[in-house]
């Protein structure tokens, strides 16, 4: 059973995207890409998603960040783009406990407003989907452990003489757990190549 978001108000949505379009100027932040691997880093941003959901972090259902590298990766680069990082959150909507508010983050175009969105289940069980279920309290995960789980994922995975750079590209927290995504090249023939890492909230490797 998998569940996906879709947008749940489209008229509401497309005229915020116009009001956000005239509104929001494109303020490109420098972002380093192994900025993941920085403890210090990495608390500054888990204390902004924790302010930006304040109350409904109680109600979380996924925290994502990851890292974007349009210039040198992937099978289309685009010479010239910076490199990005991205923040997705994800909690029950305060106003109807069957939908999500969803709200993103770029570093291009900073935080998008909060966008409402319908729950889709794919596959058998979708009767007994309970929301719910899926939820967790996002300030009972400390950046300590987060940190913990990101430097496992490091040293299980890191390799200078295998690869010709490697960084934490994605970190993704549901109650499920923390997994943590190394990206880098490989050296023998230039390939990129990602392993993952999963844990516990309690940072337990599972």
């Amino acid at each position: 059973m998998k569940k996906v978001f879709i947008l749940g108000v489209v008229l509401a949505t497309a005229l915020g995207m116009v009001t956000s379009c005239n509104e929001v100027k494109k303020t490109v932040t420098e972002v380093d890409y192994q900025v993941l691997s920085k403890p210090d880093e990495v608390k500054k941003w888990l204390d902004e998603i924790k302010a930006k959901a304040g109350e409904n972090a109680k109600v979380m259902d996924e925290v994502k960040i990851y890292i974007d590298r349009p210039a040198v990766e992937g099978f289309v680069k685009k010479e010239g783009e910076k490199d990005e990082m991205h923040i997705v959150i994800v909690y029950q909507d305060p106003a109807d406990k069957r939908r999500v508010e969803q709200i993103d983050y770029s570093s291009k175009y900073g935080w998008d407003r909060p966008e409402k969105k319908e729950i889709q289940v794919m596959g058998i069980g979708a009767e007994n989907f309970k929301l719910e279920d899926q939820l967790f309290d996002f300030n009972q995960v400390s950046y300590q452990t987060i940190n913990k789980v990101i430097q496992d994922a490091q040293a299980k995975h890191k390799d200078e003489a295998k690869y010709e750079y490697q960084y934490v590209r994605d970190v993704t927290i549901t109650i499920e757990g923390i997994e943590v995504m190394i990206h880098g090249k490989l050296k023998a023939n230039g390939v990129e190549k990602s392993e993952n890492y999963k844990a516990n909230l309690q940072g337990n490797a599972l």
